[in-house]
């Protein structure tokens, strides 16, 4: 019992290790097609079969460093995840910022024209004084507050 449990531990990473390797393939003096884990002896550099890494300096045995960047650790592919992560939030955050501010200023758009009809249409406004007692606008007051709501729309609505 013990050793099929061992057994089955151990297949997967006994199957792991070949996919790991580099495979070369080549034409022999022969015409003979060779398929090998070692590149062909004197060809120099020799890149392995499509679909498999490519060899570095070190894998060929004639010195010469691969022109490909390193394969990234997994603390350099976590750091560039993170860092993918903040900018992500950081733009969501700019998003909506820019659509709450573009909000509040049609709000204030709104408001503004909506004050403006109001003192244009050439009814009664009033105020409130601070007692608490009404106050009706005369002509230049209401010409006053007409040239503020034009600005206001000016403004706002742009």
């Amino acid at each position: 019992m013990r050793n099929r449990c061992l057994i089955l531990l151990l297949l997967p990473l006994l199957t792991a290790l070949p996919a790991q390797a580099q495979v070369y393939k080549w034409k022999d003096a022969q015409g003979r097609t060779v398929i090998s884990d070692t590149p062909q002896p004197g060809a120099g550099k020799q890149a392995p079969v499509a679909g498999r890494p490519a060899a570095t300096g070190s894998d060929t045995g004639n010195g010469d460093t691969g022109a490909s960047a390193p394969p990234k650790s997994w603390a350099e592919k976590d750091l560039e995840f993170r860092q993918r992560q903040q900018q992500k939030r950081e733009s969501a955050e700019k998003a909506a910022k820019e659509k709450a501010e573009a909000e509040r200023q049609k709000e204030n758009c709104l408001r503004a024209q909506s004050q403006l009809k109001e003192m244009e249409s050439g009814q009664r406004i009033s105020r409130m004084k601070p007692d608490g007692e009404r106050e009706y606008l005369d002509e230049q007051q209401r010409q006053q507050e007409v040239e503020r709501a034009r600005q206001s729309v000016q403004s706002w609505c742009k």
